[in-house]
């Protein structure tokens, strides 16, 4: 169920000014600063949305920077553009910076995940706080454009670390650009697998097959879990079982970089506990050299409200 709070991110994305804080060399030993201007572009991207929202409001950046295609989640998924049209304009300062991010190798797909803050009162102290994923696609001329924003609310952070991508042994390089069409229908597939595993085996004993051991995963009123350790541990404590169905999703014409979305269910174990409904997306990572196996690098799932759980 979502609380008030949720109401902030009201674009699924209530999110950021970075104010120039974050550069992209910030990314550490991870991955240096020259080695990846599409990394770079991406970043100076989301600078700039956050500039907009900014400057501009919220409403208006969203519409500048998501794509025609783009999808957001009111609750359900639905098409972002047509949405903003009708949309009424979101009051306050929605302000948010990235500390992850990564590009294919191909430079056409990438995304960004960080915190994110609301003030009604922009000289104000932040009322709610969150974090937001969004996939970004390289536009035919050359800009990146949001095809997928959502998020979560959580508690304040302690802290806020520095912008880093994963290790470049994590990703593959390009050797040929693959037939995009059949790599998005084989990702498809793979988060279909995955649900069949957890079926089958158990949500616990399937993620050492389809997540990264350095995922990061999104839950409503928890702050981000970092490694595949944390989630284990999280999942661990639910009881029941967990099931969904994939939507859509899109890969990069590198064949190393892609994305899922879709619906899914939980039935407690407990027979008088209700079965949660929600929403989810999943940025997958492949590599290294194009011949590994496809792994979840970022997930979030939110739950729909009651209303909606019809």
């Amino acid at each position: 169920m979502r609380t008030a709070t949720n109401d902030y991110r009201l674009y699924g994305k209530a999110l950021a000014l970075l104010a120039g804080a974050v550069a992209v060399s910030s990314c550490g030993g991870d991955r240096a600063a020259g080695d990846d201007a599409a990394l770079s572009t991406l970043v100076d991207s989301e600078r700039a949305f956050a500039q907009a929202a900014a400057e501009l409001g919220t409403l208006n950046a969203f519409r500048t920077f998501l794509a025609e295609d783009a999808v957001l989640f009111r609750p359900r998924a639905v098409n972002a553009q047509q949405w903003l049209r009708e949309a009424p304009d979101a009051p306050g300062l929605l302000s948010w910076e990235p500390v992850l991010a990564d590009v294919s190798a191909a430079g056409d797909l990438g995304y960004t995940t960080g915190p994110w803050e609301y003030r009604r009162d922009p000289t104000a102290e932040a009322e709610a706080h969150g974090n937001y994923f969004t996939v970004w696609k390289m536009q035919p001329d050359g800009s990146w454009k949001a095809v997928i924003d959502h998020g979560i609310s959580n508690p304040p952070p302690d802290s806020i670390g520095p912008l880093r991508s994963p290790a470049p042994g994590a990703r593959s390089r390009p050797v040929d650009t693959v037939d995009v069409a059949a790599a998005r229908e084989t990702l498809l597939q793979v988060d279909r697998a995955y649900a069949e595993a957890v079926a089958t085996q158990g949500i616990l004993p399937a993620l050492a097959g389809y997540v990264a051991p350095d995922v990061r995963a999104l839950r409503e009123g928890r702050q981000p879990l970092d490694g595949i350790d944390a989630l284990r541990e999280l999942l661990s404590q639910q009881h029941g079982s967990l099931s969904w169905t994939v939507l859509n999703g899109g890969v990069s014409s590198s064949g190393d970089l892609g994305y899922t979305y879709g619906e899914y269910e939980f039935k407690p174990a407990a027979g008088d506990t209700a079965v949660e409904l929600g929403v989810y997306v999943r940025a997958w990572r492949r590599g290294p050299s194009g011949g590994g196996s496809w792994r979840v690098a970022v997930e979030v799932m939110t739950p729909l409200p009651p209303s909606s759980d019809g």
